[in-house]
């Protein structure tokens, strides 16, 4: 998947470790119903064991990692190889998110490979320094939040938003811009929307959701 595959505004549903085994599967599913037919891309992200099983059981969401390492030299243990994702229908990949930083090395040399095997980039930034950073290294996707409101319910400041986006396009012009955090209902949506942003995401909403089904809807709605 590349860059140029993107229908904006985006959506990602990425339930972390909050979701597991067929739990994982079964929210993954009602993700792909709820996006059935939609104008925007919708990714869906779960733990590495589950991925080859949602990738078999989906159609209309883009199966994401919520990592990926480089193969290296292959003495690595323990790794989630970019060529491993890919050959179980992996498309698109998180890095760098709060909860599994890398250092600046590494993150450009596997948003490089990503490029190469045609995996699609979402690279989290947490200050308006990291997100000029970020943006130099050329990943598909941006994803601007800051990580002291991550699982808090409360949303970025407005100045935030405007800061961040206008710190990434000085730099990049082409790269996607999302925008996060503490996402729950269609109004949040809606607001990041208005304010420039290409797209945003939930994850500890899912988990907190008394029907999926419901919120997804909502949400995805939002971006009409």
């Amino acid at each position: 998947m590349k860059r140029e595959d993107l229908e904006l505004p985006l959506f990602t549903v990425s339930p972390k470790t909050y979701f597991t085994g067929e739990d994982a599967v079964a929210a993954a599913r009602t993700t792909d119903l709820v996006a059935a037919g939609r104008r925007h891309t919708i990714f869906y992200s779960a733990p590495m064991p589950e991925l080859f099983q949602i990738a078999q059981s989906v159609c209309n969401v883009v199966v994401t990692a919520q990592h990926a390492d480089l193969i290296g030299d292959g003495k690595g243990m323990g790794l989630a190889p970019l060529e491993s994702l890919k050959s179980i229908g992996v498309e698109a990949i998180f890095l760098n998110h709060t909860a599994h930083p890398l250092c600046v090395n590494r993150l450009a040399a596997t948003i490089d490979r990503a490029k190469e095997l045609e995996i699609l980039t979402i690279v989290a930034a947490d200050s308006i320094t990291e997100s000029k950073a970020v943006a130099a290294m050329d990943p598909d996707v941006i994803l601007c939040e800051p990580s002291p409101l991550v699982g808090t319910g409360i949303t970025s400041s407005d100045d935030y938003i405007d800061q961040t986006i206008s710190a990434v396009r000085s730099i990049n012009k082409e790269i996607v811009i999302m925008e996060g955090a503490g996402i729950r209902t269609g109004d949040d949506v809606r607001r990041l929307i208005q304010r420039g942003a290409q797209g945003t995401g939930i994850s500890s909403a899912l988990k907190l959701a008394i029907d999926q089904r419901e919120l997804l809807t909502e949400l995805f709605d939002a971006l009409d």
